[in-house]
């Protein structure tokens, strides 16, 4: 029996819109807290980004944010990991040997920053994503906070090849990752989607056998792998479809809800 509904956000859940059918959720939220179910919004982004989609259910609804580094439950942080912040100084020093630090942002505790000086398109998506930003003249003076992740968005550049530069400097301490749509997230290494299914299995009483998942780009592989029940939607990267166990219809189709209606109608 399914007792925990998680789904990553962008390309997933929401919509090319960035939206989502809202009067079809209510219902399917509704049923779920019937049953006892327990839903999980689950992303790469942050809290207060992610929080304001679900206005009405934060009372019910948990949030993982910038990828298992942060969990909210009733708007209350129980969770958290933080970066070495001589990891975080060495990382930004070589994207800067690379001209890279005018498409990075780095996720704190109080917010995201990222250099005045970066290029337009990126602030644009960014502070789309994230509510909570600040504008700094350099990376590589970043203020007193605890740092969780780092994001690169490099439209038309080998991102394969960077993202295994950057592990090679890490040596274990920071991981690359592809998350889609042109954009590397570098996370800590043991901190991921699936372990903060985890915390929340051990803390409600739920195993992975009683959970499902749905994703849609590398970043969820690690939640993937740990449910007894995963989806990738369709038009999914090859290693997306590999780990997952089923096929949803993509996200424009509102493929999470249609599954979700038929599983809490059986």
């Amino acid at each position: 029996m399914i007792k925990l509904i998680t789904f990553d956000m962008d390309g997933t859940f929401l919509n090319s819109q960035n939206d989502y059918d809202r009067a079809r959720f209510d219902k399917i939220f509704q049923a779920a807290k019937e049953k006892g179910i327990r839903l999980v919004a689950n992303s790469g982004n942050q809290y207060q980004q992610i929080a304001s989609f679900f206005e009405p259910y934060l009372d019910d609804l948990v949030i993982v944010s910038e990828i298992g580094a942060q969990i909210h439950e009733r708007g209350q942080l129980i969770d958290f990991h933080h970066f070495d912040d001589a990891v975080v100084a060495d990382v930004l020093g070589m994207l800067a040997g690379k001209g890279l630090l005018d498409r990075c942002s780095v996720s704190g505790l109080e917010g995201l920053y990222f250099e005045k000086g970066a290029q337009p398109d990126f602030k644009k998506t960014i502070t789309k994503h994230n509510f909570a930003w600040k504008e700094i003249d350099s990376l590589l003076e970043l203020s007193d906070d605890h740092f969780t992740i780092l994001t690169l968005d490099l439209p038309g550049q080998d991102i394969a090849a960077l993202v295994d530069d950057i592990n090679q400097l890490g040596q274990g301490q920071i991981k690359a990752v592809s998350s889609g749509f042109d954009f590397i997230d570098m996370v800590q290494p043991k901190v991921n989607k699936g372990t903060a299914l985890a915390f929340l299995g051990q803390r409600w009483g739920i195993e992975p056998e009683e959970m499902m998942a749905f994703g849609d780009s590398d970043n969820d592989l690690d939640m993937l792998a740990y449910v007894g029940e995963s989806y990738a939607m369709a038009g999914s990267p090859a290693s997306v479809m590999a780990v997952a166990r089923h096929q949803a219809p993509s996200n424009d189709d509102s493929g999470v809800l249609e599954v979700l209606e038929k599983v809490l109608n059986e």
